[in-house]
């Protein structure tokens, strides 16, 4: 890349970053508008361990789309209830989308969960014909496979649907997708697999390696439905896994997955998490799992170290370049009342795990104020009654906050690099 672009886009990211607002006391972050004073805007930054070469990787492939609009990256937010909302991942899908207007991400992986009656990410629906049963990896037993979703749906019907829709608050112009990949047992050969609309259907392609039937269109999509039919008269079970939506153009597609109680222990009963990962590929997975760790009185941060290894182990066995960011839990009170103690437990959990690993770490109870700041939060209608989960708006601040943390880090990235 010329000089003379790099010193332009940092100048551009700078600005970006560090724009102040004239009636805000706070400088040097980007969302100046939030005039909050228990939010410490001055620890809203990265914590970076180790060699940190895979985040070099991720911020020199953002460099490469900020300014040549070419190739895409993929981000993979994973947690539990905070993120299976949708708010925050959609706010930073949002957040990332303004470096470069006109991009046109998709969605990533979506689920029908309407199947398990609880709620979807706000910005998509789904509705099921035929009798459908599920699991979840926060069942105490679980006794089919599960992928990276983090829950199975499974039917016996003859014939089934699933359709799956664009919320309108969706911005369906600027993440339709052309490429719809089913998650399910591909070697299962009793079930038949077909797709509206199909008058737009150009190729059809079992990929073995993920586990996924890949339908590809000729036309951007905002809503498909999948219908499964029985070709025989057995017994068999057709198990769906989740689909991945996909586009071809240049962008960045961010993935929130979330299950509502989800631990780390949870995510280790899903047996098909790599083979599904393959899919994905992700160049960043942000991490934020914990809050449900935490919310036990028996938390032991040996086991909570030794369940991310593992995780993190299988992310990076697909992807060794791919960079690892941990967000710590926010501030929260027991499920029956009482401060929770384990936050500093936790921050340093995943401190030992980005040195392990070369990651970094977002110290998310610390930029929102520390220990008891959520009755804050509450007081300004940024929390929940239940001091656990935040409102709709306190999603989008904790969003914009941790994009402001990663953009600085981008723009720091760019100084050094500028020759």
């Amino acid at each position: 890349m010329p000089n003379s672009f790099k010193i332009f886009l940092i100048g551009f990211v700078s600005i970006f970053v560090f724009q102040n607002n004239a009636k805000a006391q706070v400088s040097r972050h980007l969302f100046s508008e939030y005039k909050y004073e228990y939010i410490q805007y001055d620890s809203c930054f990265l914590e970076s361990f180790g060699n940190n070469k895979n985040f070099k990787t991720f911020y020199s492939k953002l460099e490469k789309l900020n300014f040549t609009g070419e190739g895409q990256i993929s981000i993979l937010h994973l947690g539990g209830s905070h993120i299976q909302a949708g708010i925050w991942s959609w706010q930073m899908r949002k957040n990332f989308e303004t470096m470069m207007p006109g991009m046109e991400g998709t969605l990533g992986l979506v689920f029908p969960f309407c199947i398990a009656k609880t709620n979807h990410p706000f910005y998509y629906t789904s509705k099921v014909e035929g009798k459908w049963e599920f699991q979840r990896i926060t069942d105490k037993e679980v006794d089919v496979n599960i992928g990276l979703s983090g829950i199975t749906a499974f039917t016996s019907d003859s014939t089934a649907s699933i359709l799956i829709s664009f919320n309108l608050i969706a911005e369906i112009e600027k993440h339709k997708f052309d490429k719809f990949s089913i998650f399910h047992d591909v070697e299962d050969t009793c079930w038949n697999l077909t797709v509206k609309p199909e008058e737009f259907l150009d190729t059809v392609i079992v990929n073995f390696e993920t586990g996924a039937s890949e339908f590809y269109f000729t036309e951007k999509l905002d809503s498909v439905q999948l219908f499964v039919t029985k070709k025989d008269s057995s017994d068999s079970k057709f198990y769906f896994y989740g689909a991945y939506l996909e586009n071809s153009d240049p962008s960045i597609n961010y993935c929130g997955i979330g299950i509502n109680g989800a631990s780390t222990s949870s995510y280790l009963k899903a047996e098909l998490f790599e083979k599904h990962l393959k899919l994905v590929n992700p160049d960043l997975v942000i991490l934020s799992i914990g809050v449900n760790d935490a919310a036990s009185k028996s938390f032991k941060e040996s086991v909570y170290v030794e369940n991310y290894k593992k995780i993190i182990d299988k992310i990076l066995n697909i992807n060794p370049n791919c960079a690892i960011l941990l967000t710590t839990n926010n501030d929260f009170y027991y499920y029956r009342g009482g401060v929770n103690p384990f936050s500093s437990q936790v921050y340093s959990s995943m401190k030992t795990l980005a040195i392990h690993y070369g990651g970094s770490v977002w110290n998310l109870f610390k930029a929102m104020g520390g220990l008891k700041s959520v009755n804050l939060w509450r007081k300004d209608e940024l929390a929940n009654r239940d001091r656990i989960h935040f409102t709709r708006a306190g999603y989008i601040i904790v969003a914009d906050l941790l994009f402001d943390a990663i953009i600085k880090d981008f723009a720091k990235f760019l100084q050094e690099n500028k020759t």
